[in-house]
């Protein structure tokens, strides 16, 4: 059945900004700007890194390094012209088999050799395997590292047969979880102070016993009105589904305590990315969690749901192969849309894949402050802040698409580890880093 709606779309992509001393310093793609103008952050000098991996990939893993530094055909003059800092391997650790227990004897080790403060990023080379399976070295050395406060990218076969991109995208991956901005929107997303992207995740401990209840964990990234990511907030406890609001106004108290240390003053008009829809017990409870910390009539909020999993397709006619393009969107209801984040586009000469048009859908209160208009803006920018990739924009505004990591990851966390991970001294270093990308 095919049916015509009405729409509209995003005029221009948005521009996004280089250096925070030099506001000229913007481009439209990531790649070109982090090429003529290096990163928004450049107090990085040198970015200190420890090797985790087989010994007859020592060898390899150096060589990508020295690459990163010298410099590719697609990343001519290297860290130095796009991140304007070098990297330094500072000590090496070996596995002596490719098995999980021996990953995690390694990771153990290290944690007691070194104090997270000394050092950036461990790299670590991995054997593939599927993000599904908990107990594999992927997860568990993550996990292990994170818990004492390291922060780690890990690498695969898979790296090195594809690195001619793969050099910029772990680079500026390396980068940000060393604790920089690599880049962030040029102008600021209308009337919004704060963005939170919240989650849960069923929370998988492997000191559980059978027949006990499923626990879950909360968790937020929160952003500023450059779309830059602040910081990560986890809730300190698993919880069973009755317990959920007490874990909403946690991390929402946590979040808004955290942004006025920050930025120097309190967040007044709040918006909320929730990867499904809205219940009324949410909406409630969040309004009475803000009427306790901030006073009625002292904010606005605005909840914006945004999920993929309706079965609605759109197509365009005006195009040649029907697609429909990125940044237009249709109206199903005066706060409810259908946003299409891929399909053709003009920046990158090149069609995205097919569309799976993101449903986005709006409550405000106590006051509109925000169109339906200005969320689609919104949403669009939100795809091209994945530090994690130099890709012109991802699908996912990153608010969800780092939950959908966090989520991967604390799922294959024990209990144990989780409670290290949010203690204050771990939690002072993790929450300033995007540890989980």
């Amino acid at each position: 059945m095919f049916i015509s709606l009405v729409g509209s779309r995003i005029e221009e992509e948005p521009n996004l900004l280089f250096d925070k001393a030099d506001t000229s310093a913007v481009h439209p793609q990531v790649y070109w700007g982090l090429r003529r103008f290096g990163p928004y952050d450049k107090s990085a000098s040198k970015l200190r890194l420890v090797i985790i991996g087989p010994r007859d990939k020592a060898k390899q893993i150096k060589g990508l390094i020295n690459s990163l530094n010298n410099g590719t055909s697609i990343m001519p003059g290297g860290m130095q012209r796009f991140f304007r800092c070098t990297l330094e391997i500072v000590d090496e650790m070996i596995v002596n088999s490719m098995e999980t227990q021996e990953y995690e004897r390694a990771g153990s080790m290290f944690t007691r050799r070194w104090d997270p403060r000394d050092v950036d990023v461990v790299i670590a080379y991995i054997p593939k395997t599927s993000r599904y399976f908990s107990n594999t070295p992927y997860y568990r050395l993550k996990a292990i590292l994170a818990s004492e406060g390291f922060v780690s990218q890990m690498i695969t076969h898979q790296t090195f047969e594809r690195l001619k991109w793969a050099y910029l995208n772990l680079a500026s991956a390396i980068f940000s979880k060393a604790g920089y901005a690599p880049w962030v929107l040029e102008s600021e997303m209308p009337r919004t102070d704060m963005i939170l992207g919240i989650s849960i995740s069923n929370f998988v401990s492997y000191k559980h016993r059978a027949g006990e209840r499923p626990r879950y964990i909360g968790y937020a990234n929160i952003f500023d009105s450059y779309g830059k990511w602040m910081f990560f907030e986890g809730t300190a406890k698993p919880y069973t589904k009755d317990q959920s609001i007490e874990q909403l106004k946690e991390l929402i108290g946590k979040a808004i305590e955290k942004f006025k240390a920050e930025k120097g003053f309190i967040p007044r008009n709040i918006v909320i990315h929730y990867y499904k829809r809205f219940g009324k017990k949410e909406i409630k409870a969040t309004i009475n969690i803000l009427n306790e910390l901030l006073g009625e009539d002292n904010y606005s909020i605005a909840f914006v749901s945004i999920d993929d999993s309706h079965p609605i397709k759109l197509y365009d006619l005006s195009t040649d192969d029907g697609s429909f393009p990125r940044g237009y969107y249709v109206y199903l209801g005066e706060n409810d849309i259908l946003l299409s984040t891929t399909g053709f586009t003009k920046i990158a000469s090149m069609r995205m894949g097919t569309p799976r048009l993101l449903r986005i859908r709006l409550k405000q209160h106590p006051n509109e402050f925000l169109t339906i208009d200005d969320v689609a803006l919104q949403v669009l920018s939100l795809t091209k802040l994945d530090w994690a990739t130099v890709a012109p924009f991802v699908r996912e505004p990153v608010t969800l698409r780092y939950a959908r990591e966090i989520a991967y990851l604390t799922a294959a966390i024990s209990e144990e580890e989780w409670g290290r991970i949010t203690r204050p001294e771990v939690n002072a270093i993790l929450s300033k880093r995007p540890w989980f990308i």
